[in-house]
């Protein structure tokens, strides 16, 4: 067996596991999807939120979706922010448990499965069906992959350069915690990273205290891949994460720390207590049962984290005001805020039209408006309502407002994430427009900003007049993008080098730009239609005076 041979067996393997655990856990999604928020929003007893937060991690194939999932519900104040902590360490030893269930001897039942789940997810013929075929796939695909990362290991032992690394990483526990870190970052799975170990442990030399290093390593990865997928999120959705693998990867590092001490001493206790893939299982099991046991301390994992989301919760936080049953006041209120948005949105297009950017400074606008969007829904939840619903007279308002809420945060997504990024590589790469195609850009940049300067007068005045005119501000912004796309592709025709060395640049911005428009403009279209000036899909003409 070569090496190349190897490696493609083993990396194929992990790819269809990665790939099964994603499928499964897709259709558990769309099939439970809001009993499973309804659990996580539901306030409980320590106890209950780890039987939570337990079952689902098994269902969901691992932790990581859980404490996404959690860490949003806390970032929206839905969820407090120790009971989030909580559930995820719940979660943590769900996953576990879905480790040890997916490696027990059930390999026969790989084929039926793949029948099974294969005929109703192709022929299901309702929603439900085929995701329900599509769980019962998942599952024999992993068996499959499970499988096949077995039989890729298999023949190690005859290879001459296997027992070279297997003896580093066994009298290394370090280094196998490093490898398993990677790994589990790299597979974005801490669940699909144990598997993998297991599966090389189980027909490799790799003994007890390397393998229980590598599972160590593997809880280390999963605890700091939420981190790193919420690293531009608010704080306070960044807390729980935090707060989670504070909780996880200490103890995790002082276990490695002591394998690595007292080496001799841990190969003599575990040498002929078990096979090394059994010892890997029962101690990644046994170190989350640890982590139940510290669940009494999640509330001291938050308090270092919550300095920096306390700041931001003082600074601009939006409640609705005590005197609740005036519709007149709330709508205020809400308008109020809806405004502060607009002008934080406004700032962060000025940063990120700047020649050099400040990127700390547009992040910290991008988490300024994730944070009103939420406060805006905790509002939301918090109107006065008479039978279930809120009061008429002024609901329909209500939700005009908070559309346009949606859609201003959704622009900040397209400046921080798009816009942003497009003119700091410009910077950054010196891509030169040319010259006309700068001035086009230029142009739509200043059409952006008096787009911005119209939602802000039509959110305050609500008038006819006003909203026309950014409807149809829309509409000339629109054609200015669409003329400079002709134009640029009319420069291309002409052999311009430097349009054709910054076409994808240019394209992107224009359209980026075009977008942040179009949904400045939602306001306005809500203030035609309540003046009876919309037809179903376009602007009445004006009725001559």
């Amino acid at each position: 067996m070569t090496i190349l041979g190897f490696i493609i067996h083993l990396l194929g393997g992990a790819m269809l596991l990665l790939f099964a655990v994603r499928f499964m856990r897709v259709g558990i999604e769309r099939l439970w999807s809001e009993p499973i928020r309804s659990a996580m929003r539901q306030s409980s007893s320590a106890l209950s939120l780890l039987a939570k937060g337990t079952i689902l991690g098994s269902l969901m194939q691992g932790s990581t979706v859980v404490i996404l999932m959690a860490a949003g519900l806390a970032g929206a104040g839905i969820t407090p922010a120790l009971s989030a902590v909580i559930l995820s360490l719940g979660a943590d030893f769900g996953s576990a448990l879905a480790a040890l269930v997916l490696t027990l001897p059930i390999s026969e039942v790989s084929p039926l499965a793949l029948l099974a789940g294969g005929w109703l997810y192709l022929n299901g013929g309702t929603p439900r069906r085929r995701n329900l075929g599509r769980v019962i796939l998942g599952l024999g695909l992993i068996l499959l992959a499970l499988a096949l990362i077995r039989e890729a290991v298999e023949p190690l032992k005859s290879y001459p350069g296997t027992f070279a690394v297997v003896s580093h990483l066994n009298s290394d526990p370090v280094s196998a915690a490093l490898l398993a870190i990677g790994l589990s970052l790299l597979m974005h799975s801490g669940l699909a990273a144990v598997l993998t170990g297991v599966a090389f442990a189980s027909h490799g030399d790799l003994n007890a205290v390397g393998g229980l290093a590598f599972v160590l390593g593997c809880n280390v990865g999963s605890a700091l891949l939420p981190v790193w997928l919420l690293r531009r999120e608010k704080p306070d959705v960044q807390m729980v994460p935090k707060a989670v693998a504070l909780l996880r990867v200490l103890p995790a590092l002082a276990l490695i720390a002591a394998l690595s001490i007292a080496q001799p001493l841990f190969d003599n206790l575990l040498t002929g207590l078990a096979r090394a893939d059994h010892l890997m299982l029962a101690g990644h099991a046994g170190y989350n049962v640890l982590l139940l046991a510290l669940a009494p301390l999640a509330g001291l994992a938050c308090l270092p984290f919550s300095g920096q989301a306390n700041r931001v919760a003082s600074h601009g936080r939006f409640a609705l005001p005590e005197f609740q049953a005036d519709g007149d006041i709330l709508l205020s209120a809400l308008r109020g805020q809806a405004t502060r948005m607009l002008d934080t949105l406004g700032a962060m297009f000025d940063e990120a039209s700047r020649d050099a950017p400040d990127t700390d400074r547009v992040r910290e606008l991008e988490s300024q408006m994730n944070a009103a969007l939420s406060d805006f829904r905790a509002a939301l939840v918090a109107l006065p309502r008479r039978n279930g619903e809120a009061e008429e007279s002024w609901s329909e308002d209500v939700e005009a407002i908070m559309d346009f809420a949606i859609r201003l945060e959704s622009c900040g997504d397209i400046i921080s994430d798009k816009y942003f990024h497009l003119r700091a590589r410009q910077s950054a790469d010196a891509t030169r427009l040319s010259k006309d195609g700068q001035g086009e850009i230029d142009q739509l940049v200043v059409e952006v900003r008096k787009g911005i300067l119209l939602a802000q007068s039509v959110l305050w005045q609500g008038d006819e007049s006003t909203a026309r005119r950014l409807v149809e501000h829309k509409q000339f912004v629109a054609g200015l993008e669409e003329e400079s796309r002709r134009n640029h592709l009319a420069r291309l025709r002409g052999g311009n080098s430097a349009s054709l060395g910054s076409s994808n640049t240019h394209l992107e911005l224009i359209t980026a730009l075009k977008a942040v428009n179009s949904k400045l403009a939602t306001v306005g279209y809500g203030v035609l239609d309540s003046y009876g000036a919309l037809k179903k899909t376009r602007l009445k003409k004006r009725e001559a005076a």
